[in-house]
């Protein structure tokens, strides 16, 4: 099969299309044919080597790539509850050696659940990690209610336009940061409030929030605290090592001092939270903005162009 692989960490020019065998599921796996993957910014931080260090992180050579959608074409040994034929979606772990920019993947069967109808392969591979970082942030860590006013950084990317679209089905009062190119996309989702960083400094734009949700990492909790009401939650997304540990500082500083609350999002990823997003996604409240689709010989141009920044929703592979 085709398949995205990269022997060393680097930059974009280190992913290959290669032929390598197909999978085969284990008891308890399901094989599926991907018809479509999509790239968070997590694919190219441990491309880069950002997180070489993590003990459990598999050493190249590895592949690209967590979100899929697909068929499935095998089904490992013993009863599971997923069958041949199945329309799924679903993530690998960040930490293996496989990656969804191929054309067959493996997974465990609880690691998957059933596409809703309405959706297409496309929509259906951007909802695991952007959606579900989002719906986490907001309805579990941040418990989001009616009323409440929330700031979500970087709007238009991949977690923000969900996150802004599921604060105001949630009732709350969103603002939103982007670049100028975003300003009318973002109005577009909802948002009650759109700040172009290029022009207004989110720290002076005199507003107070009961959640700053942190979805690119443009603040950190030291300066976001000037945003928050009393017992507000600051909740980033521990998009690099230092990031996670100066989040880490703050968590442990807040528990101590009082004030405000901070934390890191940590995703955490189960059959129950892929469900959530399937039947979100099925009542029309994630809507997926796809930038662009691409092949696999185009991967390593879309990373290249994540990593610089002010996209509009999500990146898409076709393998």
């Amino acid at each position: 099969m085709r398949a995205i692989r990269y022997r060393r960490f680097g930059p974009p020019e280190v992913l290959e299309v290669v032929d390598v065998d197909p999978p085969e599921p284990a008891a308890g796996e399901i094989k599926v044919r991907v018809a479509a993957a999509s790239l968070n910014p997590l694919d190219w931080k441990i491309r880069d080597g950002h997180l070489r260090l993590v003990p459990v992180l598999a050493r190249p050579p590895r592949g690209t790539g967590t979100d899929f959608a697909g068929e499935i074409v095998a089904i490992g040994g013993g009863p599971g509850p997923r069958h041949v034929g199945e329309r799924v979606f679903g993530s690998l772990s960040p930490f293996g050696r496989q990656g969804s920019c191929a054309e067959f993947v493996t997974v465990p069967a609880h690691h998957a659940v059933a596409m809703p109808p309405s959706l297409t392969f496309e929509q259906a591979a951007t909802l695991p990690v952007a959606g579900g970082t989002a719906v986490q942030a907001l309805a579990d860590d941040g418990r989001l209610t009616a009323g409440q006013r929330v700031l979500v950084t970087g709007g238009a990317g991949g977690v923000g336009h969900f996150a802004v679209r599921y604060a105001k089905h949630l009732g709350a009062h969103v603002s939103a940061t982007c670049g100028p190119s975003n300003v009318e996309f973002v109005a577009s989702l909802g948002a009650d409030q759109v700040i172009d960083y290029t022009r207004t400094d989110v720290l002076a734009c005199g507003e107070t929030f009961d959640l700053v949700f942190d979805a690119v990492n443009a603040l950190d909790w030291r300066r976001a605290r000037r945003l928050l009401v009393p017992g507000g939650l600051y909740l980033g997304t521990a998009g690099s090592t230092a990031a996670a540990i100066a989040t880490g500082l703050g968590a442990f500083v807040s528990s101590i001092a009082g004030g405000i609350r901070v934390r890191n999002l940590m995703l955490r990823a189960s059959d129950a939270s892929l469900q959530r997003l399937a039947e979100l996604a099925a009542a029309g409240v994630l809507q997926p903005q796809i930038e662009r689709s691409v092949g696999l010989d185009g991967v390593a141009e879309a990373q290249r162009v994540m990593q610089r920044g002010h996209g509009r929703g999500k990146f898409v592979v076709l393998p």
